[in-house]
């Protein structure tokens, strides 16, 4: 179970170049409103172990903070975060052909060819980072990425540029 937890939120310190990110907002919101932030109850109970929870929670920390948030008992922004896994497979084949050919005039040719099936099982996960505002409970602003599940992927560098990538576009640019 504890090897579950750790790999189930792993995924988002694979490296930045292979995470997918997507981001949606509500285009009539004014983000420039939103100067506090706090962690809603289900964030606290997202289903991994303390430590990666932690380390998701210091990076997300990290990432407000520098766009000029600041963490509040009673913040205007809830962060709220979900994670799925699925597994998955993927097949490749490769094909090798050799032949030749013998004799002057009339000779004769010959060959042969093979084809070699790979097949890898790997887990995608994804992190979904939602920000609700707080006095309406209404979902405002959302982003995910995508990335294949490693061991390796458990450091917090890892974590921070992960998070970073998909906090990357919050706020959104303000209207004009």
């Amino acid at each position: 179970m504890n090897r579950l937890s750790i790999l189930l939120f792993a995924f988002v310190l694979v490296s930045c170049g292979s995470l997918k990110t997507t981001v949606d907002y509500d285009k009539s919101v004014d983000f420039g409103k939103y100067k506090t932030y706090g962690f809603s109850a289900e964030a606290y109970q997202l289903p991994v172990n303390d430590l990666v929870r932690k380390r998701i929670f210091d990076a997300i920390h990290s990432a407000l903070q520098s766009k000029g948030l600041k963490e509040a008992e009673k913040p205007n922004l809830l962060v709220d975060l979900g994670v799925k896994t699925e597994e998955k497979q993927q097949t490749s084949a490769n094909s090798v052909n050799m032949g030749g050919f013998y004799g002057r005039r009339w000779g004769f040719g010959t060959g042969f060819s093979t084809t070699q099936v790979n097949t890898t099982n790997y887990t995608e996960g994804t992190l979904v980072i939602n920000l609700v505002d707080a006095a309406k409970q209404e979902l405002v602003w959302m982003g995910s990425g995508t990335a294949t599940v490693t061991e390796k992927s458990i450091q917090q560098d890892k974590i921070e540029a992960a998070v970073a990538k998909i906090l990357a576009r919050f706020p959104p640019a303000p209207k004009k």
